[in-house]
This record gives structure tokens, C-alpha cells and sequence, in this order.
């Protein structure tokens, strides 16, 4: 294992003492990061359905006036008019952009509030914490 030895600066910053408010805007840290994570997989998850459901709008255009087209509601199939099933396409895309724009707003938020804790906790401890994610 290889050992590097810290300069005098370093050596003073590692003996800064670790308030209690320090201590928690590291735990307010760690707790933003593992939710930034989850937001950012439930945002590629809300943009991968809309996807679909743009994927599906389209196949609908090639679909005759007159023909039933079954439609998941649940659990189950029901088989509905091609103008009934464009429009309840229609509203879930629009649902599903008003989540992509709240989670968007929501990671936005954390990575301010990240970026305010990091300058504080770097401002203390310097090389001395690792934040980087």
C-alpha cells in the first residue's frame, strides 16, 4: 500500500474537530446523494414510458376509424374505439410529462442544496472530505 504524506496544510485541515452541525450536513449530504440517485432512475424510468407511449401514438395512426383497440386498464384488457384509446394515450402522456418535469424540479432542488453543503463542508475540511459523487 503506498503512503503519501500530507503537506503542513493538509496535516492542519485533518485536525479540524467535527461539530454536531457538521456531522449532520455530512448526513444531509449522504442522504441527498442517495436520493438524487433514486430520483434520476424514476426520471429514466418516467422518460423510457413516455417513450412507449409516443411509440404507441404513432402505431395508432396506421389504425383503421372502426377498429376495437384494447386497452390496459389494471389488470385488464378492455376493447375501446381508436379515438376513445388516442385520447387516454393522450392524457397519460400528459401525466407522465408533468412527473417528468416535478422530478426534474426535485433534482434540480438537491443539486442546489448539495452544492451549498459541499462549499461548506470543503470550506472546513478541505482535502481532508471527500464529496465528489
Amino acid at each position: 500500500m503506498e503512503r503519501r504524506l500530507l503537506s503542513r496544510e493538509d496535516e492542519a485541515q485533518t485536525d479540524t474537530q467535527v461539530t454536531r452541525d457538521d456531522q449532520d450536513n455530512i448526513n444531509k449530504f449522504s442522504t441527498l446523494h442517495q436520493k438524487q440517485g433514486l430520483l434520476k432512475e424514476e426520471l429514466e424510468a418516467k422518460n423510457q414510458e413516455k417513450e412507449y407511449l409516443d411509440d404507441v401514438t404513432t402505431e395508432l395512426e396506421l389504425a383503421d376509424e372502426d377498429e376495437m383497440i384494447p386497452y390496459k386498464i389494471g389488470d385488464s384488457f378492455l376493447h375501446l374505439p381508436l379515438e376513445d384509446v388516442q385520447g387516454l394515450l393522450e392524457k397519460s402522456a400528459q401525466a407522465v410529462m408533468e412527473e417528468i418535469g416535478e422530478l426534474k424540479e426535485k433534482i434540480e432542488r438537491n443539486d442546489e442544496a448539495m452544492g451549498g453543503l459541499k462549499i461548506k463542508l470543503y470550506a472546513k475540511f478541505g482535502k481532508a472530505i471527500n464529496l465528489e459523487v
